[in-house]
């Protein structure tokens, strides 16, 4: 998959000859969804600017004949897993979607999931590696929705340093209207703790109710924000076994 003068096709669907192929690459290039070409080792061939933006790589690492353990990146760790996927892709040479989810941003640790679509490259009837194609999935808060919002991602951790993260906790549950007493259980602390937070936290915005707490939250983003502890420790998820 070195040359760019070659023919193939995309699940027996799309055939792709040596005429097209720098168009078909132009596309990805310029495309807004996410792209990647792996040959049939599964290292990496292409992959196109909103891949990179999203995979969390460090700025100008060249992905170019790696494989995915190769890669300085949350994601690499699920190596086993990505590469028996693109081997069952490519052994049925049928599309497998995939639920993919990107940390980056740095210590932002800023999220965006992605649904793909892994589909095998075939040319004379032989899988020669697998394209992915993803696109974002919008994460929506029934705040957004009420309001027309549509944040891109989500964001995990405090969204500045005024709260600690244990303050920020129980915020965000309290945003989901949960009382103190199933804050309490969620967080396993007691009652009175979770009561105690509270009442910090009012302090530090100077605001007297949940009302007042909820429009300093609306008007600070707080809605985009997320605890560490519900970051997936598995963010490459395929949907058919």
């Amino acid at each position: 998959m070195e040359t760019e003068i070659m023919s193939f096709s995309v699940n027996n669907e799309l055939d792709v000859h040596s005429t097209s192929f720098d168009a078909f690459i132009s596309y990805m290039d310029t495309s807004t969804d996410f792209w990647v070409i792996k040959d049939a080792e599964s290292r990496f061939v292409y992959g196109n600017d909103v891949m990179l933006h999203y995979s969390g790589l460090p700025k100008g690492f060249d992905i170019k004949g790696k494989l995915d353990s190769e890669c300085p990146a949350p994601w690499s760790e699920h190596e086993e897993i990505i590469q028996a996927n693109d081997k069952n892709v490519m052994a049925r040479k049928q599309t497998i979607p995939v639920l993919n989810t990107f940390t980056f941003g740095g210590k932002e640790k800023r999220i965006q999931p992605f649904l793909l679509e892994i589909t095998p490259l075939i040319k004379e009837g032989r899988s020669i590696g697998i394209v992915g194609r993803g696109k974002k999935l919008e994460i929506y808060s029934m705040y957004h929705f009420e309001n027309g919002f549509h944040p891109e991602t989500l964001s995990f951790g405090p969204p500045d340093k005024l709260f600690t993260d244990q303050e920020f906790n129980v915020i965000f549950f309290t945003l989901q209207s949960m009382s103190a007493k199933e804050i309490a259980k969620k967080l396993n602390l007691s009652h009175r703790t979770i009561e105690n937070k509270l009442a910090i936290i009012y302090q530090k915005i100077d605001v007297n109710s949940l009302v007042q707490l909820k429009e300093y939250c609306r008007a600070h983003g707080y809605y985009n924000y997320a605890p560490t502890l519900y970051i997936n420790p598995n963010s490459y998820i395929p949907l058919v076994s």
